[in-house]
């Protein structure tokens, strides 16, 4: 009997040692997953979207893209305002590290006088497109504020994104005032 117990006790042990290891596996990946930003904290709920454009589109190669936050506001590169950053979108490209600057070159385009759209030119064929919200300093938020990337296909004779033409008249007054407010800053980039 006290054999049986005994067998039965180190069964348990390994089984209890086996989930441990098992268990502290999955947290290192889990932890390795949860990427963190900066010092900047964004607040619970903050996500930016693409407006009207989404994954799997065909668009043109000079294309109007529009950028979208929920939670949190918009504000020029060096505005040390709570809850705010400034866009950036990442074209062709993986995620810069997440606790320094993002990079300013050809693949990762800088909204940093406020921005909420961008005019650009990409070459025919697949893209991939991510937008990430930077601080004052062009560092991503802790969480980081960050859309998931998408594909689209460029098209010489693709076509704007169909839900544009039907906007709610808020959002084209918003863009119309975005775009008066932001002209002489507005950036055309070809890829």
């Amino acid at each position: 009997m006290r054999n049986e117990i005994k067998g039965r006790l180190s069964k348990f042990v390994n089984f209890v040692i086996t989930l441990l290891v098992i268990c502290g596996t999955c947290g290192v990946a889990l932890a390795e997953e949860q990427r963190t930003g900066g010092p900047t904290p964004s607040p619970e709920g903050a996500a930016v979207h693409f407006i009207d454009l989404k994954d799997g589109a065909t668009i043109p190669t000079k294309v109007t893209i529009r950028f979208g936050l929920r939670e949190m506001g918009v504000a020029p590169a060096g505005s040390d305002r709570a809850n705010s950053g400034h866009h950036h979108l990442l074209v062709d490209t993986e995620l810069p590290p997440l606790d320094q600057p993002i990079p300013n070159d050809f693949n990762h385009l800088h909204f940093g006088a406020g921005q909420t759209e961008a005019e650009i030119t990409l070459k025919p064929g697949t893209h991939t497109l991510q937008l990430l919200l930077g601080d004052k300093d062009h560092i991503p938020h802790n969480p980081p504020v960050m859309s998931p990337r998408i594909r689209v296909l460029v098209t010489e004779g693709g076509t704007a994104p169909k839900e544009a033409a039907s906007a709610a008249p808020t959002r084209r007054t918003q863009a119309q005032n975005t775009r008066k407010r932001y002209r002489s800053s507005r950036r055309v980039r070809s890829y």
